[in-house]
């Protein structure tokens, strides 16, 4: 089987999945020998912070001289992202070799009415890859939510992790931050360590610790005075722990909270006898990359194309805009999807951008640009309905002046392809 075979296979596939996601999982990965109890995993949930918190763990993990599993969603270049082992893609002919061995499996479960999703199925191959690649640990991402994940088939878990919690994926989830942290709070194991993300709602802990009071879990709550901020710019983020300057080059205002969660996260391996240094955490968080969130992909002009959809990642986008880009002129290249809350996104940017330039993202899912821009104008906002990310780049150029910055945002599938288009859009003359 070929690497595009495999795709197109994968392709069949629904994209979300339905009840017995983990059962299905566990069916498949029962015929390989269970590789999953095997591995030594850190599994992450939250509605915020997830991919971030993931990158910085699998970096400084790799300074440490692990051989580091990373599994995350969603891809913004290459869908081989979403499985990596010590920062490589997985293989394309690994890849399609694995496909080929797994999907005559996925047939027969659908020959018996089971629907498997492509998330599913990406996740089985991702433990075989790890599984074959002798990973000492796999930083495991969770899809949607947490107990249902088809990633909560793992068992072996060295720490929960329990990011920023927010609205989001209410359709499946629940629609209050209760509910929602009650499902995210499922990938809980007995007797483990929970280690939550500082900053939540203030409905998330009580939460978290009536469920771990059910399986035994030892809750870690990381605080941010753990670290001493000492300077913030579009360079990054230097700050002080345990008497050392570190310095993190991913911007935002929230990257402050998620480091903060990996620190809490490494004191844990630590203890649980994982050498870790502080050089080690140094230069991990130094190399540390991470596509689509508040990346500057350009310098002149200043792009900068963040993935934010839900209410906690646009309030984010809000601060960040505020601490980063004070007295610049913002012209916002921004689509979104039907199923988010584009109400509670127009109101909440619309005194932050001077020209908003709308866009229908390369998606089934997409509101439509026109639509999208009668929302702006009711609120106040300058605003055009552009055609393709093309032409609202091409647009915002003319618009921005000397200082002025194009921050293209409201999706991360609109991320992604203007990510892919600034590349030969502002080619040098």
């Amino acid at each position: 089987m070929t690497f595009e075979t495999a795709m197109e296979k994968l392709g069949t596939l629904q994209r979300f999945g339905s009840p017995g996601a983990v059962e299905r999982v566990a069916w498949i990965l029962e015929q390989f020998g269970n590789p999953q109890h095997q591995l030594q995993f850190i599994h992450v949930a939250g509605t915020n912070g997830k991919g971030s918190t993931c990158a910085m763990l699998s970096s400084i993990l790799r300074e440490a001289g692990y051989q580091t599993g990373l599994f995350v969603s969603p891809y913004i270049i290459e869908f081989r992202e979403r499985i990596q082992v010590n920062g490589e893609m997985i293989p394309k002919e690994a890849f399609a070799a694995l496909m080929e061995q797994v999907f005559p499996y996925v047939e027969q479960l659908q020959s018996s009415g089971e629907r498997m999703s492509e998330f599913e199925l990406v996740t089985v191959l991702a433990i075989l890859w790890f599984s074959k690649q002798k990973c000492d640990i796999v930083v495991f991402e969770v899809g949607v939510g947490g107990k249902r994940d088809s990633t909560n088939v793992i068992t072996n878990v060295l720490v929960s992790v329990l990011t920023s919690v927010s609205m989001d994926h209410t359709e499946v989830l629940g629609d209050t931050i209760e509910k929602i942290t009650t499902d995210k709070c499922g990938i809980m194991k007995p007797n483990g360590t929970f280690v939550v993300a500082p900053c939540q709602k203030a409905e998330v802990m009580p939460i978290v610790k009536e469920e771990a009071e059910k399986q035994n879990n030892c809750v870690v709550e990381a605080f941010m005075n753990d670290i001493q901020l000492l300077h913030i710019d579009l360079n990054g983020t230097d700050f002080l722990y345990h008497g050392s300057t570190l310095h993190l080059p991913l911007i935002g205002v929230h990257q402050s909270l998620n480091v903060c969660t990996v620190l809490a996260v490494t004191e844990q391996l630590k203890q649980k006898g994982f050498p870790i240094e502080i050089n080690h955490i140094k230069a991990g968080l130094e190399k540390v990359q991470f596509l689509a969130r508040w990346e500057i992909v350009r310098e002149n002009p200043l792009i900068i194309i963040d993935g934010a959809h839900n209410q906690a990642g646009i309030d984010m986008l809000k601060a960040s805009v505020k601490q980063y880009l004070p007295d610049r002129t913002i012209v916002a290249v921004i689509g979104a999807l039907r199923d988010k809350d584009t109400d509670y996104m127009v109101h909440a940017l619309a005194d932050v951008f001077h020209h908003v330039i709308t866009i229908t993202p390369n998606n089934p899912r997409a509101l439509d640009a026109k639509t999208f821009a009668l929302r702006w104008i009711a609120c106040g906002q300058q605003t055009t309905a552009a055609n393709s990310v093309e032409d609202a780049l091409h647009r915002a150029e003319q618009l921005i002046g000397e200082n002025g910055v194009i921050l293209v945002c409201g999706s991360l599938f609109v991320a992604a392809e203007a990510r892919e288009k600034t590349k030969f859009h502002f080619m040098e003359k």
